[in-house]
């Protein structure tokens, strides 16, 4: 099996990814723990956190299952077309799950690969950061957010449960935050990171834009800013993100659609733009709630305005 992993990460590196690793299958209690605590100190969040249990059962969901192969794409690399930047976050500009993505291919054909190798294998379905922190990927900062070496937090967690006995690899043992840092805590709006690596999601702007219940309080909502889908604060002002972004590779189509997604557009975006272009795009908010992409494009018009 050793060499059978080390063709797994070689095969994984010359496909793009800039990191593979292994880990053992169990049930996460650590993640289990954490739900835990989240739930007894925002039980009013509990319904966000509850469906987050069933990550920690994967003996119990996935019994064939034998390791975790972790890998991680990074999206520092693209140009962010200047109509959107600050209105939508970075993660979901760049997003691989979606088919135009030159990336999408890559995630689906490290699958092939495993199979071709004789493997069973389902994609997801595990805590993705807790698992490349136990690969050893990645360490975990204060913002909740992983963090690789170079490329900062600037990256995606891609996981493939496998059939076959790997050996684990060892986990980053140290924090990369220096103790005395709260610059993402100081710097969210919101005050969603309520501590060192603790994040309300009822509170995440990146959630009330595109899954909270509407309408948003209204002290939230004003605290929203100019973020339309997503956010990226507590990325941008982290000093482990000071000069990661590279923004030089265009993705064409985005360019070419970028006009749509600005505030003023998407305010007047109607069903059909909707459905064809930004909804296969940025699916967390619904097909059929295109009302909250107006309702979050004027919020930001209105402090335009200001």
């Amino acid at each position: 099996m050793e060499k059978l992993k080390k063709e797994i990460i070689e095969y994984a590196i010359k496909s793009g990814f800039v990191g593979c690793g292994v880990v053992g299958i169990d049930d996460f209690p650590e993640y289990k723990n954490a739900l835990d605590a989240l739930i007894k100190n925002f039980p009013e969040a509990e319904p966000l956190y509850r469906p987050m249990y069933n990550r920690t059962l994967i003996k119990e969901r996935v019994p064939w299952a034998r390791s975790v192969i972790v890998c991680l794409r990074y999206y520092r690399k693209y140009h962010i077309p200047a109509q959107v930047r600050g209105y939508i976050a970075r993660n979901y500009l760049f997003d691989c799950r979606v088919p135009q993505s030159p990336e999408y291919l890559m995630v689906k054909g490290f699958a092939d690969y495993l199979r071709e190798k004789g493997m069973r294998v389902r994609k997801g379905g595990v805590p993705d950061r807790l698992v490349a922190y136990r690969a050893g990927l990645v360490s975990i900062g204060k913002n909740s957010f992983a963090y690789a070496g170079k490329y900062g937090s600037w990256i995606n967690i891609i996981t493939y449960l496998v059939d076959a006995e790997l050996e684990p690899d060892v986990a980053v043992a140290t924090s990369p935050c220096p103790p005395d840092c709260r610059i993402c805590m100081d710097a969210c709006p919101t005050g969603a990171i309520v501590r060192p690596y603790t994040v309300r999601m009822d509170r995440c702007i990146a959630y009330l834009t595109y899954s909270a219940p509407l309408p948003i309080d209204e002290k939230l909502e004003g605290k929203m800013g100019r973020w339309v889908y997503g956010c990226d604060i507590c990325q941008e002002v982290c000093p482990l993100n000071k000069d990661t972004w590279e923004g030089k590779e265009k993705l064409l189509y985005l360019e070419e659609i970028a006009h749509l997604l600005t505030p003023d557009a998407l305010i007047k975006m109607d069903m059909k733009i909707y459905q064809d272009i930004v909804y296969p795009l940025f699916s967390y908010i619904p097909l059929g709630d295109i009302e909250r992409w107006h309702r979050n494009a004027e919020r930001v018009m209105r402090l335009s305005a200001i």
